[in-house]
């Protein structure tokens, strides 16, 4: 499967989000360090290396929900029964790896502790359908119906 140009561009986005928190944990914790991780060259460096780890993570994401291999699953439920808090993970070379990014998490409609707002619907399928919906440029495009016929749980 090949990267779409929307992908493309959630990953540079996505990159450019963690430079600006990579840069803030520089000057709040290591302020002595900071002058040389804000160079041009050093932010270059550091949005070409996150662009490259989301974008394949996205991919394998992507890979994993047209495949079957993405899995979901309720972790805590509120006391009043009215949020969840979820965990998402996929399988890659035979190992589950779990989706821990707060973007990525974000785009399943979730907080980033992996909680989510609702009841009287099933969240998993409401998350699971938010995310492959955000991973393609309109939910048209998405087709869901189509391109996946169940959701599994873990």
């Amino acid at each position: 499967m090949k990267a779409t140009k929307h992908i493309k561009n959630l990953a540079l986005k996505m990159a450019k989000e963690d430079l600006k928190e990579h840069l803030n944990f520089y000057k709040r914790v290591i302020p002595e360090a900071y002058d040389k991780e804000n160079t041009p060259e050093q932010k270059r460096v550091y949005i070409y290396r996150q662009n490259k780890a989301i974008l394949s993570e996205l991919m394998d994401i992507k890979k994993a929900l047209y495949n079957g291999s993405f899995y979901m699953r309720v972790e805590s439920v509120s006391r009043n029964g009215m949020s969840r808090g979820l965990k998402m993970a996929y399988v890659k070379k035979n190992k589950l790896i779990t989706v821990r990014s707060k973007q990525i998490l974000h785009l399943a409609g979730q907080t980033k502790e992996g909680r989510i707002s609702g009841c009287g619907m099933d969240m998993i399928f409401h998350s699971q359908y938010t995310l492959f919906c955000n991973l393609h440029k309109s939910y048209k495009k998405a087709n869901y119906q189509k391109n996946l016929k169940q959701y599994n749980n873990y």
